[in-house]
């Protein structure tokens, strides 16, 4: 004979276990909706899932104020900054940390500044190459170019001028600038002496700029330079000349990448492979 108990039945008026979700409760806890009287009431029975809308909206003096510096910006937009200085002159540095900055440069006819929209295009085209870059500025003159380097981020700039009057200079700008020592250096010597000396020290730049007479003397930097001579590998060599000189679209270990022009002055960027 079975032990066992019957099935207890549903007879008591106990309901069946329910697995579905109670009422839910209206977002935003126990927060009374805004308005009073029958529309207060009616907000307070309007639950979802009882074919009723629940209308609450936040009140709108319990926003935290926006701060005085970003009242009537959009998403997405900083504040707005000082304004920029305006460049007027070549012998102002066109951005980077010293922008609006003046270079002191002697009165001779041959250490003119390379023209502003000539640079402003220039780094434009290497903005990412000069941060923590070495650069090698042959035929400084005034050092337009190695200052708006230092500006924009490189980590050393070695100038290179054979004219004592020049040299100074750049002496004075570096220390006016406040440039530490080992981010800049200037060297008093011919720049084709000073990249064999280099060469034979396998001294290397990321950047070597050259700007010296058209003749012999610049093609002569050029073919010692398209050897590899002070240039790294994926390094680049800028030579600045006039129109109507041509260089090669290839060279030994150079090849030529693009050029710029600007006021008859042409700027020939080459990539060491």
């Amino acid at each position: 004979m079975e032990n066992r108990r019957p099935p207890r039945s549903n007879s008591f008026g106990r309901k069946p276990f329910d697995r579905g979700r109670g009422p839910t409760k209206p977002r935003g806890g126990n927060r009374k909706p805004r308005g009073d009287g029958a529309d207060a009431d009616a907000g307070n029975r309007g639950y979802r899932g009882q074919g009723k809308s629940y209308n609450w909206q936040p009140d709108k003096q319990r926003r935290r104020p926006m701060p005085p510096g970003r009242r009537g910006l959009e998403r997405g937009k900083q504040p707005d900054t000082e304004p920029l200085i305006e460049i007027t002159s070549d012998a102002q540095i066109t951005d980077g940390k010293f922008r609006g900055r003046f270079l002191k440069n002697s009165v001779s006819p041959g250490s003119n500044h390379t023209g502003s929209k000539l640079r402003k295009i220039l780094f434009k085209t290497l903005a990412r190459r000069v941060k923590a870059a070495r650069v090698l500025d042959l035929g400084a003159g005034c050092g337009t170019i190695g200052f708006e380097a230092i500006s924009r981020g490189a980590m050393l700039v070695t100038f290179v001028d054979r004219s004592a009057r020049s040299c100074s200079y750049l002496r004075k700008n570096i220390a006016e600038f406040g440039i530490k020592n080992g981010h800049a250096e200037v060297i008093e010597m011919e720049v084709l002496p000073y990249v064999l000396k280099s060469s034979r020290r396998k001294r290397m730049w990321d950047i070597v700029y050259v700007d010296v007479p058209a003749g012999s003397e610049q093609m002569a930097v050029f073919e010692h330079l398209s050897r590899g001579s002070c240039v790294r590998q994926r390094g680049l060599v800028l030579i600045q000349h006039d129109s109507e000189t041509a260089y090669p679209e290839t060279q030994s270990l150079l090849r030529r990448r693009r050029f710029i022009e600007q006021d008859k002055t042409i700027l020939t960027v080459y990539e060491r492979i």
